[in-house]
């Protein structure tokens, strides 16, 4: 089972793909506690695993010229949104906790935040085209045979979340260093750079388009 080995290296590249969820993850981590970004990664690992399905089973036949900049356009109108609504949300909260409001300190729903790293990651339809593609590369070479095809993807997988539990860790280190202050600023960060994103889609889809027309 040699040929399953790339999938560690897959796995590690994944776990630093700079995107979104990259930067949730590392401050949900920081903020929140390893327990907490470990359910959003369990949720972000159901939604590869419902991508790779669909790549598996034929995505190929969704995946086509005619529809490829509307899954974009979708993609990138979700993102942006929750951008946008995240970040005044963020500012909201921040406003209250400074008029001296009592923090209400509310127990963390495992299902909620597995629920959350799965809408995140669904809404990324370049995942799906990530997953086609290696499933494009893998596939000859296993001769399609589900067994190794599905070995590869789990090992895959595996390494990505053993990789951000050691992410996790380290990070968890910083934050008795960071102040509230601190915490507010890479939130927002994030949001800003998770609305630019999505706003990024909806322009690629669009340029799609008008390339498609012209």
């Amino acid at each position: 089972m040699l040929e399953i080995l790339p999938a560690i290296p897959l796995g590690m590249l994944l776990s630093f793909s700079f995107g979104p969820l990259f930067f949730i993850l590392l401050e949900t981590s920081i903020s929140k506690g390893i327990k907490q970004a470990f359910f959003i990664d369990v949720g972000v690992v159901i939604s590869d695993v419902t991508f790779f399905s669909v790549a598996y089973f034929g995505a190929s036949k969704i995946i086509t010229e005619e529809n490829q900049p509307a899954l974009f356009v979708l993609g990138g109108v979700l993102l942006a949104s929750y951008g946008l609504v995240s970040y005044f949300k963020t500012f909201q909260k921040r406003k209250k906790h400074q008029k001296g409001k009592v923090r209400i300190i509310e127990t963390p729903r495992f299902i909620s935040l597995a629920s959350k790293g799965f809408l995140l990651n669904i809404i990324n339809v370049a995942i799906l085209f990530f997953w086609t593609g290696v499933l494009f590369v893998i596939g000859p070479k296993f001769e399609m045979n589900p067994t190794k095809i599905w070995i590869f993807f789990i090992t895959t997988v595996s390494t990505y979340i053993v990789v951000n539990l050691i992410k996790y860790y380290f990070a968890n280190k910083l934050k008795s260093k960071l102040t509230d202050r601190t915490l507010y600023k890479i939130k927002q960060t994030l949001n800003v750079f998770i609305f630019i994103f999505g706003s990024y889609l909806v322009f690629e889809g669009f340029s799609f388009t008008s390339i498609a027309l012209g």
